[in-house]
């Protein structure tokens, strides 16, 4: 059920992670679709202003503030300009082994091939990923996977349909691979996350797996998947319901000191 903006107080007050101390909790955040609104063009994003701004005031208040995004690593430097912020760009991927280099290397460049016959549509090539993005395009997701399936075959690649974006990259990995990786040196009371796509899924079925408090936040558009938010314990309706959760953080964390 999607909370709308004055529902979220409760929500907040009734959940595990709002007994944890505010100095022991990780927040957890994706940037497209959650901090920012999804646009036309993602060079032109930007996040909210009072979404940045929340996120600043609790990075003294927290125990870390992470913007786990699909974004490479230099563009979210540049997104989100604030210090003591970890950002981990490209879901977290690590960089891949000398094969799977080669295989997104073959895959890109057959798929830059293949985009050439589609306007609208343009390859992003990342340190351990490729997002082919087809907004701009009159084609559907299934269309634009049936186009790759041929690039894709015996690579040893997966790809992920997303909101007009598909992401390939090793099968398994992701956001939830990650924090599974970074959580348990951190050794949190507890974890908040949030996200709106595909690619959110693996960090919601973590995040929900602990065996701490934890609350996963669903950031709701008409493009969701109709099932990503069955693990979340809270919906809202786009970045402006994030934001509002986000202040219910600063407010909740600020009365705690």
């Amino acid at each position: 059920m999607i909370q709308e903006t004055e529902e979220i107080t409760h929500a907040w007050d009734r959940s595990p992670v709002a007994q944890v101390p505010p100095g022991e909790l990780i927040l957890v955040t994706d940037f497209d679709g959650t901090l920012a609104d999804i646009v036309q063009d993602p060079a032109r994003t930007r996040a909210r202003p009072e979404a940045l701004e929340a996120l600043q005031e609790l990075v003294p208040l927290l125990a870390d503030v992470i913007v786990l995004s699909s974004r490479p690593p230099a563009q979210l430097e540049t997104l989100v300009p604030i210090d003591g912020v970890r950002l981990i760009g490209d879901s977290g991927l690590a960089i891949p082994r000398h094969a799977q280099k080669e295989a997104l290397d073959r895959f890109n460049a057959e798929t830059a091939r293949l985009l050439e016959r589609i306007p609208g549509a343009w390859l992003e090539v990342k340190p351990a990923s490729t997002a082919i993005h087809f907004r701009n395009t009159n084609k559907s997701g299934e269309e634009m996977l049936e186009l790759l399936r041929p690039a894709l075959d015996g690579a040893r690649l997966a790809a992920y349909l997303g909101r007009k974006v598909i992401e390939v990259h090793a099968p398994k990995a992701g956001k939830g691979s990650a924090l599974a990786a970074l959580l348990p040196s951190e050794d949190p009371a507890g974890v908040v996350a949030f996200g709106d796509d595909e690619n959110d899924r693996s960090m919601f079925e973590y995040v929900c797996a602990l065996d701490i408090p934890h609350m996963c936040v669903g950031v709701w558009s008409p493009e969701a998947p109709k099932d990503l938010f069955d693990r979340c314990d809270l919906v809202v309706p786009g970045p402006e319901g994030a934001t509002a959760v986000l202040r219910e953080i600063v407010e909740w964390a600020k009365q705690a000191y």
